[in-house]
């Protein structure tokens, strides 16, 4: 009876020590999640200008690589750069619906809403590393 006494009393303690997670933490985390993403986003703008000069300058390329189809190029560089753009504009979209302002939330609300918001900023990362891995892969290419 003591042993059960004592495992219950311990239990009890250990849920009363258990601490309620602050939104202001989670929101902290998309924030930074996000900042750190943001510094992607140069890169992502930086290849566009990388393909579209590459797209205007396609003779020069070709002289470069007499080998090359440059309607094949051209295919494959528009591919990237609508890929790219995909990835940017899924930035732009989750930035203009996030809303950092919980006010008539309840703490747990505020906690599961920035939850589900650092998953979808997380899937934008996903997809700008994706992007970003398929580019330079693409200009590796002419690196000889």
């Amino acid at each position: 009876m003591k042993k059960l006494v004592g495992a219950m009393l311990l239990a009890i303690t250990a849920m009363a020590c258990t601490q309620t997670v602050d939104y202001k933490k989670e929101r902290d985390e998309v924030m930074k999640f996000h900042d750190l993403v943001m510094g992607d986003h140069s890169m992502i703008v930086n290849y566009q200008m990388k393909l579209d000069t590459l797209q205007q300058h396609m003779a020069a390329l070709k002289t470069k690589f007499p080998e090359i189809d440059t309607l094949k190029e051209k295919e494959n560089i528009k591919g990237l750069l609508k890929d790219l753009s995909t990835a940017e504009d899924s930035m732009n979209d989750w930035m203009h619906k996030f809303e950092p302002d919980i006010t008539g939330k309840s703490n747990e609300e505020a906690v599961r809403y920035f939850q589900k918001e650092k998953a979808k900023i997380v899937a934008v990362d996903s997809l700008y590393k994706k992007e970003i891995k398929s580019s330079e892969a693409y200009f590796n290419k002419f690196k000889k």
